[in-house]
């Protein structure tokens, strides 16, 4: 098995050891310009048009939680990847809870107004500012796949509304609902 690994920001030695070590069958290697040896797998992250065009490839794996930059650049590179080759995902590498405490840590920012009282601190002002109520506090969730839902699930015991969805090159398509979240239409 020939598996190709690419990713413009990580340890490419350090992925490519450790591939050898999990999987001791297979020949790994980090895909470099020129690089056209047959592969039977491909590993990437935004990947190169070149890196893919022509392969004859069993699969690829995307090294993240979505796929939409291969998507895209596929939209304008179409002999980038032929369709019949199966493009998977990670559904959750972790990022979930990264996701979560980020989600988490804004909207209590937000909520909270700390920058609005950092903005009186710069001034030397002291003022109490109006709170907001978790009544009026709507949170925004741009995507309703795995990472959307465990924002929304994180959210959920602070009690704030939710309107989440997928942002979609298709209008007309409905947003998915969860956990109470609030149903729209995108046209």
């Amino acid at each position: 098995m020939e598996i190709i690994f690419y990713h413009p920001t990580f340890n490419a030695a350090w992925w490519v050891n450790a591939l050898e070590k999990a999987l001791p069958h297979a020949r790994v290697r980090e895909w470099k310009v020129g690089d056209n040896n047959p592969a039977d797998y491909a590993l990437v992250w935004q990947p190169p048009v070149e890196m893919l065009a022509g392969r004859r490839l069993k699969a690829v794996f995307a090294l993240g939680a979505g796929v939409d930059a291969i998507l895209s650049k596929l939209n304008a590179h179409p002999e980038m990847l032929d369709a019949s080759i199966p493009l998977f995902r990670l559904e959750d590498t972790g990022m979930g809870l990264q996701m979560q405490e980020y989600a988490v840590s804004q909207v209590l920012h937000w909520f909270r107004r700390f920058d609005d009282y950092q903005a009186l601190k710069n001034q030397a002002l002291w003022k109490p500012l109006p709170e907001y109520t978790r009544e009026e506090f709507s949170v925004g969730i741009m995507g309703a796949g795995v990472l959307g839902a465990k924002v929304a699930e994180s959210l959920q015991a602070w009690g704030s509304r939710y309107v989440a969805g997928v942002v979609v090159a298709n209008p007309g398509l409905a947003w998915k609902v969860m956990l109470g979240v609030k149903s729209c239409t995108l046209s």
